[in-house]
C-alpha cells in the first residue's frame, strides 16, 4: 500500500506570503492618506514662522479709538490722547519784571499823596523807617510792587505831634483803591484785600515780613497808645493790598481784627 505525502507549507513560505500582505496594505494606507489630503485644506503648522497680509487689517490697531484710512499708513500709529493738553500752568508762564522804583504812593480814600523812600534795616534787621511826616518807607529786601512776592511798605502815623494821613489806615474799606507811580512813570492800582490791627507783642511778624510768595503790597503803620516805657506805640495796622486782576472781594468780608484763638 502506497503512501500518501502531507501537504505542509514551509516555513520560509509563510513568511514571505506575510510580508507581501503587509506592503499591500501599507500601500493601501497611504494612498489613502494622500487622496484625503489632496481633497482638504492645508493648515500651517504653528511652529512655522506666519506670513503677514499686506492688506490692513479690520481690527484696530489700538482701541478704543483707531486710526482708520484708505491706504496703509506708513507712519507709526500711537494711541490719542484721552483729554486735550493742559494749558501751561502760572508759574511756567514768563514773569512780569517791573524795574523801576516806586517814586509816589496814593490812597485817595485817605486824600494821601506821599513820597515813597527806598529804606534798608537796623544792625537786627528791623525795618528802618524816613524820618518825615508826609513820605512812605519801602523795604528795599522786599519785592518792587507789581512783582512777584511781598512789597512792604511802612510810614509814621505821627511824627513830631502831627498826624500823618495814614493814620487812619484801619478806616480803610475792602477793596479801597492804592496807587504807586514808578520813577519812569507808570501807574498800577492796587486794591485793599485786608487789614488787621495786632497787638505788637503778638503780631506775626515772620508772616507780615515775608518778602516771597504771591504778587502783594504790605502797607503798615503804628496805632496808639504809644507806650513810653518801649518808644512805640502798643499796636500795629497792617493792610494787603492786590493789583487790579488778582483782587477778589472776599465772602464773608475779612473782619479789621484777626481772629481770637479759642
Amino acid at each position: 500500500m502506497r503512501k500518501t505525502k502531507s501537504t505542509q507549507l514551509r516555513p520560509l513560505t509563510v513568511v514571505l506570503i506575510i510580508l507581501v500582505f503587509v506592503a499591500l496594505f501599507a500601500a493601501v494606507v497611504v494612498v489613502t492618506q494622500v487622496l484625503r489630503t489632496s481633497a482638504s485644506p492645508s493648515v500651517a503648522d504653528p511652529d512655522e514662522p506666519s506670513i503677514v497680509s499686506e492688506e490692513p487689517s479690520p481690527e484696530p490697531l489700538f482701541p478704543p479709538e483707531p486710526v482708520i484710512s484708505e491706504e496703509p499708513s506708513h507712519e507709526p500709529v500711537s494711541e490719542p490722547d484721552p483729554e486735550p493738553s493742559p494749558e501751561p500752568e502760572a508759574e511756567d508762564l514768563p514773569a512780569r519784571i517791573i524795574d523801576s522804583p516806586a517814586a509816589r504812593m496814593r490812597i485817595a480814600a485817605l486824600s494821601l499823596d506821599y513820597e515813597v523812600r527806598s529804606m534798608g534795616a537796623d544792625d537786627t534787621g528791623t525795618m528802618l523807617i524816613a524820618p518825615a511826616l508826609e513820605v512812605v518807607s519801602w523795604f528795599d529786601r522786599s519785592a518792587i510792587p507789581g512783582n512777584e512776592g511781598n512789597a512792604i511798605f511802612g510810614a509814621h502815623n505821627l511824627w513830631r505831634g502831627e498826624r500823618s494821613k495814614i493814620y487812619n489806615l484801619d478806616e480803610l474799606e475792602i477793596g479801597d483803591e492804592l496807587e504807586i507811580e514808578y520813577e519812569d512813570g507808570t501807574v498800577l492800582k492796587f486794591f485793599l484785600e485786608s487789614v488787621f490791627v495786632y497787638e505788637l507783642k503778638t503780631a506775626p511778624a515772620h508772616l507780615i515780613m515775608e518778602t516771597k510768595g504771591e504778587p502783594r503790597l504790605t502797607l503798615i503803620t503804628c496805632k496808639p497808645p504809644f507806650n513810653t516805657t518801649t518808644g512805640t506805640s502798643d499796636n500795629r495796622i497792617v493792610a494787603t493790598f492786590k493789583e487790579e486782576g488778582l483782587f477778589v472781594f472776599p465772602d464773608p468780608p475779612v473782619e479789621k481784627f484777626p481772629p481770637k484763638e479759642g
